[in-house]
């Protein structure tokens, strides 16, 4: 874990994006130009105290204020200083979240036609952008933690056999860490992927805090990631929606790769969103990095105190199949599946807990790099609770145990008999779930969180999907946008 990335805090003390915004609201020039509330001068009276303060520097790009999309001062040196936090050549600013990078990066490297190599448990926003490309991407089974049955990169042997198989590849596409905080060590992967002559892109949403400590797992780019997309609002302190896309060495176009953000991103970007990256950067390497490390140090030691003491509940600590874990998630689950995940959501939103994320197993807290002894004593406090309260269940309450699948075993290749594009387009029908068996997709089937789609336009379907599907229904997952809220039907092509 000697990968920590190190920087002159010196050189970062200073935040030009949010400082560029503090001069524009010092002058206090009379808005003669967009946006319509003109600095807060013309809005709903009731709500001002909660908008008030950030209305004065929401700011376009007007005189004086930077353009993200051609970038010359303060956005081009915030820009900088990013790359240079987080061991980059050249990072962009997003403000439509990780979502955005990834299309971007899928119109940036596919043609219409062109073949991918792409994880298969990949979040929707990277089917979506190849679909946008008219790409035709190569899926690969992820490998399968087994404790948790978490899915995670599949080990680069498969990835090598790929490459062999599908030579003209315009790259390979992995998510790491997963959604649990789960990762591997991807030196070897990032190898093979520059022996064969394609970028390796990391899907990195969850670990933006990576490699800045030693005691957490090592960044991507650290490892040989070409490109890197990170959600600075999930694990670091920047607003909602704000993400970097961080970049390094000459296999993609930097040039290609600002001219599609330009055209996908909008030209009337939120400036205070913006300047949240820029200070986000600031306290990370002023304070953050030393906070970080303090905090996983008091969340590993409650962990295990905490984990001795559980009956019923237990909290994930890794095991051999996973190079790194990620010490600011925290997996709960039910020892003896007592419960579901999605029971143990609402029973710790009971208490005053709201987790991020469940799944059929389990529920998973994410800390920030700056946890207090005394919010960390709360969630512990949480914890012992509703395992006193499973403590007097009935073993009548436990919900059948069925193994789901979601993916074919680690290392297995499918390319889809209709691209992605394409089943988008053609006609299709709905269809009950037992009569859809054998037919191709029509939509996309998306439990959520984490947002990776069971299926997409243009897989077929398989019984066991139309089992995976009704199962998790019955068990209270949400699926976002289906077709039909019941999940009886489905979208086939026709």
């Amino acid at each position: 874990m000697n990968h920590h990335i190190k920087t002159s805090t010196s050189l970062h003390m200073e935040a030009p994006l949010y400082e560029m915004l503090c001069l524009y609201e010092e002058q206090n020039r009379t808005s003669l130009h967009v946006p319509g509330h003109k600095d807060g001068r013309v809005f709903d009276e009731n709500s001002l105290k909660h908008f008030s303060n950030l209305l004065s520097i929401d700011a376009t790009e007007s005189k004086g204020i930077d353009d993200l999309h051609h970038p010359s001062n303060a956005i081009k040196k915030a820009q900088r200083l990013a790359a240079d936090a987080f061991g980059a050549d050249h990072t962009f600013f997003l403000v439509g979240g990780s979502t955005i990078g990834n299309v971007g990066i899928a119109l940036s490297l596919c043609q219409p036609g062109n073949k991918i190599l792409v994880q298969r448990n990949m979040h929707k926003s990277v089917f979506h952008g190849l679909l946008l490309a008219g790409a035709e991407p190569i899926y690969i089974a992820p490998a399968m933690e087994s404790t948790t049955k978490a899915a995670m990169v599949a080990e680069p042997y498969y990835i090598e056999q790929a490459l062999k198989k599908y030579p003209d590849v315009k790259g390979v596409w992995i998510t790491n860490p997963n959604y649990y905080g789960m990762s591997q060590d991807l030196t070897q992967l990032a190898a093979i992927c520059h022996q064969a002559g394609v970028p390796f892109i990391v899907d990195e949403a969850h670990g933006a805090h990576f490699g800045q400590a030693e005691t957490v797992p090592p960044s991507a780019l650290s490892k040989g990631a070409d490109l890197v997309i990170q959600s600075t609002h999930k694990m670091l302190t920047s607003m909602h929606m704000t993400s970097m896309l961080h970049m390094k060495g000459q296999l993609v176009s930097r040039e290609r790769l600002a001219q599609v953000l330009g055209m996908i991103q909008s030209t009337s970007p939120s400036y205070p969103l913006l300047a949240s990256l820029d200070v986000a950067r600031r306290h990370l390497v002023e304070r953050g990095r030393e906070q970080l490390k303090e905090t996983v140090q008091r969340l590993e030691d409650r962990r295990k105190t905490l984990s001795e003491n559980l009956k019923i509940l237990s909290i994930w600590g890794g095991s051999q199949e996973v190079y790194a874990r990620d010490p600011l998630k925290w997996i709960v689950s039910c020892k003896n599946e007592l419960v579901s995940g999605y029971q143990l959501l609402d029973l710790f939103y009971e208490q005053g807990a709201t987790a991020e994320m469940s799944d059929p197993r389990h529920v998973v807290f994410l800390f920030s790099l700056h946890e207090k002894e005394g919010d960390i004593d709360k969630v512990v406090s949480s914890i012992k609770k509703v395992d006193e309260t499973l403590q007097h269940w009935s073993e009548k309450a436990r919900p059948p145990k069925k193994e789901l699948v979601f993916f074919d075993p680690e290392g297995t290749l499918y390319q889809p008999k209709v691209s992605l594009r394409d089943a988008f387009h053609m006609p299709r029908r709905k269809a009950a779930l037992d009569e859809a068996v054998g037919s191709l997709c029509g939509e996309t089937v998306l439990p959520y969180p984490p947002g990776i789609p069971l299926l997409t336009p243009g897989e077929e379907i398989n019984q066991s999907h139309i089992q995976t599907i009704r199962h998790l229904y019955a068990m209270g997952a949400y699926f976002q946008s289906p077709s039909d809220d019941t999940m009886e039907s489905i979208y086939i092509i026709e």
